[in-house]
């Protein structure tokens, strides 16, 4: 059958026709077929029981119920019209969209509830159930319902002749299944059960309808909070932003303020720290006149000690004043002494000569009581005295020296032991009674200082307290317990100051030795990791951290050193004493690459003290020795204007400022002991005549002048620095080459060092040619003609014309 017959079959249009018996006829042999047939819906699972929702059904079931008990007294058996069970229209939500052809007239009888319960079911299985999750109810009309009705009997009809299947009628349900539901619908007591059973239903339905509506109450509430506690916390967030907007904003106007502010005090500070530098080179340029002058004090001072010890042993006599006698009795002076005056006592009488010329009485040799000395009286100053009258001498009282000495002694231990060292707050004994031995934890070194210090009573307990702190220190050293090494180096340093031209000398044999075993602490391991070394040999290597010792400062011990050489400077005799005791390997270990830069400095400054009429560097008993160490020193030097020193590990590189000063030392080095000796003879020169000799120093020095050129040409911030190497490593060569002419074979020095031929003559080139501007500025005149007359000396005419040829092109152009 297609759908045209199908919907032809269960058309409508004919309902209205038919008559009511026909309608009441339909009715009852449907709910017939639907009593014999129906199997028990409530325990099927697959067909769940419609539980409709619809507030229409549960106005129309509260009403059924309210008239449960006058339909069962006047109903009877009887049916009524399908069209009567339709009540007046109901309020769907919106009257306006009501069919207005949908009212019934009401004869005041009220439909069953089996009939009720009929249409409800039908309807909710027709429309596939009302859904739960739909809130909102829809709008249905009369003509809608009539509808329903008319096909819910065709439904029944079908039924009952195919006498198969149930029809599940919605909220109705049998429970006892039993022979009460017979087909005989004449009489009211077989319509109570269901009646119960429609009613509870309904109730059901109703509480479930009032649970969900409380329900959904509840959730409306529930989502109003919720919408309040979201606005709420927008409103919060909002505020929130706005004030981190706010504190941003004050955040950055602080820090602008507080960085013009950092600014301002930055310059300030700047300006300060300007002006102080310059107040500082002002202080230490006269504080080396100064130095100068009490050098030269000092110097003067003992000299006079010297001349008054001396007067000590035979003590001059000084003339008396000769007393002018009244009476002369007829003998000289130098016979007889005077009587004593009245307040000597008369009971000392003297004897006087019986004679002229004759002798003088002595006095009684076993006298217990020694004869006073017989002392000018102040009475006679103001007497005048005769040309003619002789002096007697008179012996000087030794008694204000030797108070002068001590008190000068009281002085110097006042200041040491009230000395503290940085950065400690406490005095030195006071840190001391701290600190042990690890060999001997039982006793401090403050036990050995007091100990040491008042066993023996001393003149110069300067002297005394620093020799035992140098024993201390020693002991420290071969102990390797380093601890208190920064101390003891700052105790020595303020005790030579105290006294430097007299305590130094006085402590050379204790003092070198311990200074250099203390830099030896980490200059032998920086040496070991050097590329001259035997371990190392050729390899670059930074020097482990875990091989160094910081509690123990290279810098300062070697610093300590120089204070010692420049204290010694005005005594030969305590400056050769020096550079006796000082080791050479020492010096050749402190001006490897791979020390620290400020030790190579000062070690270069130290070395100029030891410059002597015949020798430099350590004084060495063997001549051949000698003449060897001093050509390592040399070679050591000439390498140091062409290697870059390394760092320790994990160290920053140092900087072309620090590695430019160290050339620079190095040059001032050489220059010194090649133009600065003694001897009245340049050509006597040892030192110059060792350089010009040297197989690879000349060349070197040639080299790195291109090398310092090019980094001129850089225009670096240490411009300064190079150009100063340029004039003075240009003087140097051009010195030794003319001084030492005959000697100097310059194509085989050059030939030794590689790149040496061709860089020589491109920077006498670039230097005889130079012009001094720009980038060349600062190249003196001197520079530029001593380079010129080296490369004329240095090229064939040939040569020489073609680069004249050349630059003259070049500065044509």
């Amino acid at each position: 059958m297609d759908d045209d017959n199908f919907d032809d079959s269960f058309s409508d249009d004919g309902i209205d026709e038919l008559p009511l018996d026909t309608l009441l006829a339909l009715e009852q042999n449907a709910y017939q077929a639907n009593q014999q047939q129906r199997p028990d819906s409530r325990n099927d699972s697959d067909n769940p029981q419609p539980k409709p929702r619809n507030p229409n059904f549960v106005s129309l079931a509260r009403k059924s119920s309210s008239l449960s008990a006058s339909r069962n007294s006047s109903r009877g058996s009887f049916l009524q019209d399908p069209s009567r069970l339709l009540r007046q229209p109901l309020s769907f939500g919106d009257e306006d969209f009501q069919d207005l052809d949908a009212g019934v007239l009401d004869d005041g009888y009220d439909p069953a509830p089996v009939e009720l319960q009929n249409t409800v079911s039908e309807l909710g299985r027709s429309h596939g159930r009302l859904h739960a999750e739909t809130q909102q109810v829809g709008f249905r009309s009369y003509q809608r319902a009539r509808d329903i009705a008319v096909g819910l009997l065709l439904v029944a009809n079908a039924h009952r002749e195919v006498s198969q299947g149930s029809v599940v009628m919605g909220g109705m349900e049998d429970n006892n299944n039993n022979n009460n539901n017979t087909n005989d619908m004449q009489g009211g007591n077989a319509e109570v059960g269901p009646r119960l059973e429609v009613l509870a239903e309904i109730e059901a339905m109703r509480e479930q309808i009032e649970q969900l509506s409380r329900d959904r109450e509840r959730i409306v509430q529930e989502l109003a909070a919720a919408n309040s506690m979201i606005e709420a916390k927008a409103g919060e967030a909002a505020i929130i932003r706005a004030n981190q907007a706010k504190a941003a904003e004050a955040h950055s106007r602080q820090l602008s303020a507080f960085r013009k502010q950092m600014a301002d005090e930055l310059k300030k500070y700047q300006a300060e720290i300007h002006s102080m530098t310059v107040h500082t080179k002002l202080l230490d340029t006269k504080n080396a006149f100064l130095e100068q002058d009490l050098k030269n004090e000092t110097q003067k001072l003992n000299e006079l000690r010297r001349a008054k010890a001396k007067l000590e042993e035979n003590p001059p006599l000084t003339p008396r004043k000769p007393k002018a006698l009244p009476h002369r009795d007829g003998f000289d002076d130098d016979e007889i002494i005077p009587s004593p005056t009245k307040s000597g006592g008369r009971g000392s009488k003297r004897g006087t000569p019986s004679v002229a010329g004759g002798r003088k009485r002595k006095a009684i040799d076993g006298s217990p009581v020694k004869a006073p000395t017989l002392e000018l009286s102040q009475t006679f100053d103001t007497v005048t005295e005769g040309p003619d009258e002789k002096t007697e001498p008179m012996a000087i009282d030794p008694a204000p020296r030797k108070t002068e000495i001590e008190d000068r002694n009281m002085r110097f231990m006042r200041k040491i032991l009230n000395h503290k060292t940085h950065p400690n707050k406490s005095r030195d004994l006071e840190v001391f009674t701290t600190i042990s031995f690890p060999s001997e934890p039982g006793k401090m070194l403050s036990s050995f200082i007091l100990t040491a210090t008042t066993e023996n009573s001393s003149e110069n307990y300067a002297i005394e307290y620093a020799k035992v702190i140098i024993s201390l220190w020693s002991r420290a050293i071969k102990e390797t317990f380093y601890v208190p090494i920064d101390m003891f180096m700052g105790i020595i340093k303020f005790i030579i100051n105290l006294d430097p031209s007299n305590i130094v000398p006085q402590l050379l044999d204790d003092l070198i030795p311990v200074l250099q075993n203390t830099a030896y602490v980490n200059g032998v391991a920086r040496f070991r990791n050097s590329p001259v070394s035997h371990l190392n040999l050729g390899q670059v290597k930074h020097t482990p951290q875990n091989e160094l010792h910081h509690e123990v400062s290279s810098t300062e011990a070697i610093n300590l050193l120089y204070l010692t050489a420049s204290s010694c400077q005005y005594d030969s005799d305590a400056l050769r004493k020096f550079w006796q005791i000082m080791s050479y390997d020492f010096i050749l270990i402190m001006l490897n690459s791979s020390q620290l830069v400020d030790d190579i400095i000062i070690t270069l400054s130290l070395l100029p003290y030891s410059i002597l009429p015949t020798t430099f560097g350590p004084l060495l008993r063997d001549p051949t020795l000698q003449v060897q160490n001093e050509n390592y020193i040399i070679d050591r030097v000439a390498n140091l204007l062409s290697e870059r020193p390394n760092t320790d590990e994990g160290k920053e590189p140092y900087t072309p400022h620090q590695i430019s000063t160290l050339r620079l030392e190095a040059m001032s080095f050489l220059t010194t002991i090649a133009f600065s000796s003694p001897h009245p003879s340049p050509s006597q020169n040892r030192a110059g005549r060792l350089i010009a000799l040297h197989p690879t120093a000349l060349a070197r020095i040639l080299r790195t002048i291109h090398d310092e050129l090019d980094a001129l040409y850089s225009n670096p911030p240490e411009r300064e620095l190079h150009v100063a190497l340029v004039n003075g490593l240009t003087r140097l060569a051009y010195g030794i080459m003319r001084t030492f002419r005959d000697e100097v074979n310059l194509a085989a020095k050059l030939r030794v060092v590689p790149g040496a031929v061709q860089k020589h003559l491109v920077a006498l080139t670039r230097l005889a040619f130079c012009e001094g501007l720009l980038l060349e500025a600062g190249i003196e005149d001197d520079t530029v003609e001593m380079a010129h007359e080296m490369l004329e000396e240095s090229v064939n005419p040939q040569e020489a014309e073609a680069l004249l040829e050349a630059f003259r092109v070049k500065g044509s152009k």
